[in-house]
C-alpha cells in the first residue's frame, strides 16, 4: 500500500511540475500581456480606435455576413429564443 501512495504521488508531482514548465507558462506570458494592455492606457486607446475603425469599415459594406455566416447565425438565434420561449 506504501508503494501505491508513493506512486501516486511522485506521479502527481510529476504531471504538475510538467504542466508547469509548458501550459503554466504559456498561460502567465498570456496573463502579464493582458494584464499590461488592461494597465496601459494608451494601449487601451489603441484597442478602442482599433475597434472602431474595424465597426466603420462594416459599415461601408452592403453585406456584412456570406451566406453560411448568416445561416449559421440565424440558427443559432433561432435556438436561443427556443429556449428563451420554454423557460417563459
Amino acid at each position: 500500500m506504501k508503494l501505491f501512495i508513493y506512486k501516486t504521488l511522485i506521479v502527481a508531482v510529476t504531471a504538475f511540475l510538467l504542466f508547469q514548465f509548458t501550459i503554466g507558462q504559456k498561460i502567465s506570458s498570456y496573463e502579464s500581456k493582458i494584464e499590461n494592455i488592461l494597465h496601459n492606457k494608451q494601449k487601451r486607446e489603441e484597442i478602442l480606435n482599433k475597434i472602431k475603425e474595424e465597426i466603420r469599415s462594416a459599415n461601408q459594406k452592403e453585406k456584412l455576413f456570406t451566406e453560411e455566416e448568416r445561416d449559421l447565425l440565424s440558427n443559432f438565434i433561432k435556438k436561443i429564443q427556443n429556449e428563451l420561449d420554454e423557460a417563459n
